[in-house]
C-alpha cells in the first residue's frame, strides 16, 4: 500500500504535468480546498475520490495510487499530452470560443484508433455533444452520443456507455425533449443498477460505475425527466448519504430534491415539500452554480407564497436579484423573475405582475421550454387570482403550447384545463390559490 504522501504527490505531479490547476482538477465533483489536502497528504481520497481523479487526468486508478511510472515513460507522455489538449480545449470554450473549442475536440475524436487514448476519446465527444447542446444544436449533440452508444453495446460496468446514456438524456431534457430523455435515462439506471454487485471483491461495497458517482447523477437527469414527462413516481429515492464536507456533487442531489419537492406541491402536500425544498435552499449556494441555485430560491420562494408567508418570500426573491446583479449572470433569473411577480401579486401591485408576466412570456426559445411553461402558469394563476382573466388565460394559453412541445403531455393537460374552467366560471366569482 503506498504511502498517503506518495498518492498526493502523484497527483500533483500528473496535474502539473497536464497543465492543469487545483480548480481544473476539482471540477464541479469537488473543492479547491479539497484538492490541495490530498496533495498535501492531509486529506485519505476515497475510492471513489480516486476514480474522478484519475479520469480527470487521464490515468488509470492505480497509476495515481502506486508507485509513479518513469517520467521518460512513452505511454505516460502521449497520454499526458492528449489530456493537456482536452484541457487547453475546455478552457477555450469556457473562455468563449465555443467554435474553436469544438474544433480542437473534434480533432481529437477523429484521431486513428492507433494513436489515440479510449478515454481521450470518449471525453471529446462528450464535450462535442455538450457544445453543440448549448449552441442550440441539440439534435447534431444527439446524434454524436447516439453514435457512441451504438459502438458500445450494454455491458457489464461499461462506464464509457453510461456517461453517453446520461450525457444524452441531459441533452435531450435540456432542449425540452423531455419524453426523449426519459428513454435513456431509464436505459441508464437499469444498466447502472442491474448490472451493480451486491458486494465487491471479498465482501466489500459494491465497486464499478453503477456505483455512488454514477448513480447519483443517472438518478438526477432521471428524476428531471420523470416529473417533467408527468411519471414522477418512476425515479425512485435516492438511497444515499448526505454530501461530505468537501462538497463532492451538490447540484444532483439538489437537483433530485428540488423535483421530488415539485411532485410533492402538485399532490398537494404542501408541507412536505416546503419542507424538503427548504432544506435545499440551505445546503446550495450560488458557488454551486447560479442557475441552480436562483431555480431553488425561486421555487422555494414560490411555495412560501402558496403557504401564505410572503414576507419570508419576498426577502428570498430581493436578496437573489442582488446576487444575480453583483455577479452579472447572463442567464435571466427565470423563477427569482416568477417569484417576483406572484410576491407583487400578493402586495397588490398589478402593474408590475403585469409587466413581469410580459417579461417572462417575451423570452426567445432557447430549450427548456417545459420550464419557461411552468413559470407562466405560475404568472397566469397570479393573473387569475388579481381578476386579469385576459392576461391569465394568455399565459394559461402559451403555457400549454410550450408543454406540449417539450412533450410534457400531463403538465400542458393541467394548463388546458385551467383555461377551461377559467373561461366557464363567472367573470367576478373568485379562484382559488392553485
Amino acid at each position: 500500500m503506498p504511502e498517503l504522501a506518495d498518492t498526493g504527490r502523484r497527483i500533483k505531479e500528473l496535474r502539473v504535468s497536464a497543465g492543469m490547476t487545483q480548480h481544473d482538477l476539482a471540477g464541479s465533483e469537488m473543492s479547491s480546498s479539497y484538492i490541495s489536502l490530498v496533495e498535501r497528504g492531509k486529506r485519505i481520497p476515497s475510492g471513489r475520490a480516486l476514480k474522478i481523479l484519475a479520469a480527470r487526468l487521464g490515468v488509470g486508478v492505480d497509476e495515481i495510487s502506486s508507485s509513479p511510472q518513469p517520467a521518460e515513460s512513452p505511454g505516460l507522455a502521449r497520454r499526458l499530452d492528449l489530456v493537456g489538449r482536452l484541457v487547453a480545449a475546455r478552457r477555450q470554450w469556457e473562455g468563449g470560443d465555443a467554435e474553436g473549442a469544438l474544433s480542437e475536440f473534434r480533432a481529437l475524436a477523429s484521431m486513428e484508433p492507433a494513436g489515440r487514448q479510449d478515454d481521450v476519446f470518449t471525453e471529446a465527444q462528450l464535450a462535442i455533444a455538450e457544445i453543440l447542446g448549448s449552441l442550440g444544436r441539440a439534435d447534431e449533440g444527439a446524434d454524436v452520443l447516439l453514435r457512441m452508444l451504438d459502438a458500445l453495446a450494454p455491458a457489464p460496468y461499461a462506464e464509457a456507455r453510461l456517461r453517453a446514456l446520461i450525457a444524452l438524456a441531459d441533452l435531450l431534457e435540456s432542449a425540452g425533449r423531455v419524453q426523449d430523455g426519459l428513454r435513456y435515462a431509464l436505459t441508464g439506471h437499469l444498466e447502472c443498477t442491474d448490472r451493480r454487485p451486491a458486494q465487491g471483491p471479498a465482501g466489500g461495497p459494491a465497486t464499478g460505475p453503477g456505483t455512488g458517482f454514477h448513480l447519483l447523477l443517472v438518478l438526477d437527469v432521471l428524476t428531471r425527466c420523470a416529473y417533467w414527462s408527468g411519471c414522477p413516481d418512476w425515479a425512485p429515492e435516492p438511497e444515499l448519504s448526505r454530501p461530505p464536507a468537501d462538497g463532492i456533487l451538490p447540484g444532483p442531489r439538489a437537483t433530485i430534491d428540488l423535483h421530488r419537492a415539485l411532485a410533492l406541491r402538485d399532490r398537494g402536500e404542501w408541507e412536505r415539500a416546503a419542507e424538503l425544498l427548504g432544506e435545499c435552499a440551505r445546503r446550495v449556494t450560488p458557488a454551486a452554480g447560479f442557475p441552480l441555485w436562483e431555480k431553488v430560491n425561486g421555487q422555494y420562494a414560490l411555495l412560501l407564497l402558496h403557504r401564505g408567508d410572503a414576507a419570508a418570500a419576498r426577502s428570498i426573491v430581493e436578496r437573489g436579484l442582488v446576487v444575480a446583479s453583483v455577479a452579472q449572470e447572463p442567464e435571466f433569473p427565470l423563477w427569482l423573475t416568477t417569484a417576483d411577480a406572484v410576491c407583487a401579486e400578493a402586495s397588490g401591485d398589478r402593474d408590475r405582475l403585469a409587466a413581469l408576466g410580459e417579461e417572462l412570456a417575451a423570452l426567445p426559445e432557447t430549450g427548456r421550454s417545459h420550464e419557461k411553461a411552468a413559470a407562466l402558469q405560475e404568472i397566469a394563476a397570479a393573473c387569475e387570482r388579481v381578476g386579469d382573466r385576459e392576461r391569465a388565460a394568455g399565459h394559461y394559453r402559451q403555457a400549454a403550447d410550450l408543454f406540449r412541445r417539450a412533450q410534457a403531455y400531463r403538465h400542458a393537460e393541467r394548463a388546458r384545463e385551467r383555461l377551461v374552467r377559467l373561461a366557464e366560471s363567472p367573470a367576478r366569482q373568485p379562484q382559488d390559490q392553485l
